[in-house]
């Protein structure tokens, strides 16, 4: 069952939608704004997030969850836009996906899990970015079918950084996060495993790590 968290500031006109998706078996938590919902996605936890942006008009373009909000995964997002919305679609950063709205729920219901299906969720324990697999529970990494030899650190580094595709984490995070707060080495060494993971998974076709110059690194969002 795929959890779906929905932010909508009009919850009554969105009732019928929200009886159809629990109908299709997706665990559902709502908010009435960006503000209310932030604090509730570590309880919580959602595969997906949706946005009605029908309804969120006071809201800002981007939804960006603040760093103080502690995931073990980004959840997707997928945006509800008005159907003559044609411009600000590229205003509206950090979607994975959208729907122009009021529009076909089977449409919607479709692009939910292909949107799941894409990343890995409807798998257990693996995540999916293009031709690179990772299997958390079995602690492999394939990239078109041919497996990764990777370091421990390695791996949950790539793993770390794939759960949370798009959020830019600084050296001194990955550190806490993937070393352990115990840990006594400097900012380089996030670099040269950096370094070392990328020549293991990219290559001309394939990237995956990006640098976000005077930052740290993140992985792409999009593929």
């Amino acid at each position: 069952m795929l959890k779906l968290f929905i932010v909508t500031a009009d919850t009554k006109k969105m009732g019928s939608l929200l009886r159809e998706l629990e109908a299709d078996r997706f665990e559902i938590k709502q908010a009435a704004s960006f503000v209310l919902a932030y604090p509730l996605l570590a309880e919580f936890v959602p595969d997906i997030v949706l946005l009605d942006f029908l309804s969120l008009q006071n809201e800002p373009s981007e939804w960006e969850i603040p760093e103080d909000v502690h995931l073990d995964r980004n959840p997707l997002v997928m945006g509800l836009l008005p159907v003559d919305d044609y411009e600000n679609i590229a205003l509206k950063p950090g979607l994975d996906d959208f729907i122009r709205w009021p529009g076909s729920m089977g449409e919607l219901k479709v692009r939910l899990a292909r949107l799941a299906e894409k990343w890995g969720m409807s798998e257990p324990g693996i995540i999916k970015a293009g031709d690179l697999v990772i299997d958390t529970l079995g602690c492999e990494v394939t990239l078109s079918g041919r497996l990764l030899d990777l370091t421990f650190r390695e791996f949950e580094l790539l793993k770390f950084l794939a759960q949370n595709r798009g959020r830019v984490f600084s050296r001194e995070a990955l550190l806490n996060k993937v070393w352990g707060y115990d840990y006594y080495g400097g900012d380089r060494t996030v670099d040269v495993h950096i370094t070392r993971l990328r020549g293991k998974i990219e290559d001309s076709s394939h990237t995956f790590v990006e640098t976000v110059r005077n930052i740290g690194y993140r992985f792409k969002r999009r593929f």
